[in-house]
């Protein structure tokens, strides 16, 4: 007579008999969360591998372990997710108020110069530089061309906006810590230049605008020329640079200086001419 054992689902079974081992999901994991600290991107592909791990654990009945590195991986992965994201929101924003507000209408400005109609600049833009004449704005216009060539426009976009200012970025290096100056990298025939342009914060509070008024605006050369309206000392160069006297001439004119002190001094007083 052949006897049949009933299990009542009691008794511990065990069907397996091997060392535990560690989830490769959940080490990938927390390695690619951890390395989303610098490079957000990877952090993404550490929740999925993270969460992949959580799920193999728990279905492995003990054959698997790892889960302290999963959900450190999750945890980890989503915090920097929302660090990541946070920070590229911010960037966005504050890239695209400058495209809107600082870049545009300066282009609209170097846009109605070279076409003549410079009644529509002036207009745009806050004193001094609403008070430049027409010569100096000519003589500014052909500067810059002959250096960068016409405006062609502004980026489009936060992501190229900041491929801009990488290729500007060496000549950005100037204008560091002074104030009121809004570097923008803006494309002209030649490629993409630097125009740097001068606000006055009391002038935008009083207009009540968001629109950055321009009270100068530095057109950049390749060399670190600069092509500046209105002219820096109210001259009608067009220039930003200052010509230097040789050393020459100054120190022969001091020499002049001394050696007719000196004739005064022993009463030794030369005719005049």
């Amino acid at each position: 007579m052949t006897q049949t054992q009933q299990f009542d689902g009691t008794e511990h079974i065990t069907m397996y008999n091997e060392p535990e081992r560690t989830s490769i999901a959940a080490i990938l994991g927390l390695v690619c969360s951890c390395i989303g600290c610098c490079f957000g991107l990877t952090a993404i592909p550490g929740i999925f591998l993270s969460i992949f791990g959580i799920v193999g654990i728990s279905r492995s009945r003990g054959r698997i372990g790892g889960m302290g590195f999963a959900i450190a991986g999750l945890l980890i992965g989503l915090l920097m997710t929302a660090i990541w994201i946070a920070a590229y929101g911010t960037a966005s924003f504050g890239l695209g108020w400058v495209e809107k507000n600082a870049a545009a209408p300066t282009v609209q400005i170097l846009s109605d110069i070279e076409a003549g109609d410079f009644d529509a600049a002036r207009s745009a833009m806050g004193a001094p530089a609403n008070s430049v004449t027409d010569d100096q704005m000519i003589v500014f216009r052909e500067g810059y061309i002959q250096a960068l060539g016409p405006v062609v426009g502004t980026t489009s976009g936060p992501l190229e906006l900041f491929s801009g200012y990488g290729e500007v970025g060496q000549l950005i290096q100037n204008y560091n810590g002074r104030q009121n100056l809004i570097p923008v990298p803006i494309e002209f025939g030649s490629g993409y230049g630097l125009v740097v342009i001068e606000m006055d914060p009391n002038l935008m509070a009083s207009a009540n605008s968001s629109t950055v008024i321009p009270v100068r605006i530095y057109v950049v050369g390749s060399d670190g020329t600069e092509y500046v309206i209105p002219p820096n000392g109210g001259s009608g160069s067009g220039a930003g640079t200052t010509p230097e006297l040789p050393g020459t001439v100054i120190e022969d004119f001091s020499n002049e200086i001394e050696d007719a002190a000196d004739e005064v001094i022993e009463g030794d007083i030369p005719d005049g001419p």
